[in-house]
């Protein structure tokens, strides 16, 4: 039988799978930079002929299609992370299943529970109802979305003009709207219910009564594989990390906003984005609680009759024999349960160390530092990081 854990995917499923490995996106690392590519030549390849053809592309208008950065991080950063995120995200979440049934954390009786959660939470991520529901929603939100088609303060873009407030799109605006844009939304709209879906899995398996290890060198009762899983998601954020930097430098760049005003959207994206990453393993949180005051109170009594025993043997009945001390193994064995206890008291409940917040909020946070060239020449930030360095 085939064990769910081993088997584990958020992509692989449902009818927009399906068109992938039509498309050819089956043939391993080839086959999705063709699938890629594919992409890139329906949403970006018209873009660069209607510009081309009205006399927009590197001229003509305030702002030409090939000075636009917001077309460029799309096509060309955001749709290939997209794609080519979901087969290294399989495996590592999968590892991470894994590691729950190979060092038995998971129970041998909640085995069928944990099996139907994994079952379900991959039947959920590739639903067809579901990336329906989020086609239909990538194809309403550029028409919501002010960040994605700016609204000019005055004069004209590659993709349209504005007059009294409204925007009129040109051709090149439409197919950007109608097609370029939903393509790209629809592939992170469905990242998003991965996560949400993946957040599903590990609150049914939160609900398990788990056995964990509170001495374990992980100092996460055994759990310390789950600090993987963000990995797994980190190019997606970065992703729209890049989405969110882009829509607010065209928002500068057009005078629709300023850096300082955009500072605080900078700040809720990279907490919010850190908060989503983490927040699964926030679900164990009451689980390594009890485990961690069980184990202090059971290795404390353990630890305080050994301490006795071994206080009543050497220093009292053979006191001045410390050769002998040497060459037994009770001291040895004293020691190792010190460091063990040391383990179960550094253990954190919440399993989430400052070095992991660290290797998520800087990938995260490194587009943004393209803002400051809005108000900074590379020469003053190049100055500014010496000075900090020193």
């Amino acid at each position: 039988m085939t064990d769910p854990a081993t088997t584990f995917s958020l992509s692989q499923g449902g009818r927009f799978h399906s068109a992938m490995v039509r498309a050819g996106a089956a043939g391993g690392a080839r086959g999705l930079l063709r699938f890629v590519g594919l992409l890139v030549a329906i949403s970006w390849l018209p873009l660069v002929v209607l510009t081309a053809r009205a006399g927009t592309a590197l001229r003509g208008v305030d702002l030409p299609f090939f000075t636009d950065l917001g077309p460029w991080v799309r096509f060309f950063m955001v749709v290939p992370i997209m794609v080519l995120a979901e087969r290294p995200a399989d495996r590592m979440l999968s590892v991470v299943l894994e590691a729950f049934r190979r060092a038995g954390i998971v129970r041998q009786p909640d085995v069928p529970a944990f099996d139907a959660a994994v079952a379900d939470a991959t039947r959920r991520a590739t639903a067809d109802t579901i990336e329906l529901i989020l086609l239909a929603l990538a194809l309403v939100a550029p028409h919501l979305s002010s960040a994605a088609l700016p609204a000019l303060a005055q004069g004209t873009a590659w993709y349209g003009t504005t007059a009294a407030g409204d925007l009129t799109l040109t051709t090149a605006g439409h197919w950007y709207a109608w097609v370029s844009l939903p393509l790209v939304d629809f592939l992170v709209l469905r990242w998003v219910w991965r996560t949400v879906a993946w957040w599903g899995l590990l609150w049914r398996t939160s609900r398990l009564d788990l056995a964990l290890v509170p001495g374990h060198p992980d100092r996460a009762a055994g759990l310390g594989t789950l600090r993987l899983a963000p990995q797994a998601f980190l190019p997606v954020f970065v992703g729209l990390s890049a989405l969110a930097a882009v829509s607010i430098s065209s928002q500068i760049r057009l005078g629709a906003t300023d850096l300082s005003a955009a500072r605080g959207s900078v700040v809720v994206f990279l907490l919010l984005a850190t908060a989503l990453l983490l927040l699964p393993q926030v679900f164990f949180l009451p689980q390594l609680a009890r485990a961690r005051r069980w184990a202090l109170v059971q290795y404390g009594v353990t630890g305080t009759m050994i301490t006795r025993r071994f206080e009543s043997r050497w220093t009292r009945e053979m006191a001045g024999t410390s050769g002998d001390l040497l060459e037994t193994a009770d001291a040895s064995a004293t020691a190792d349960f010190g460091g063990t206890y040391g383990q179960v008291a550094a253990m954190s409940p919440l399993g989430i160390s400052l070095r992991e917040i660290i290797t998520i909020v800087v990938p995260v946070a490194l587009p943004f530092a393209f803002l400051l060239l809005h108000q900074y020449s590379l020469k003053e930030i190049a100055q500014r990081l010496l000075q900090l360095a020193r």
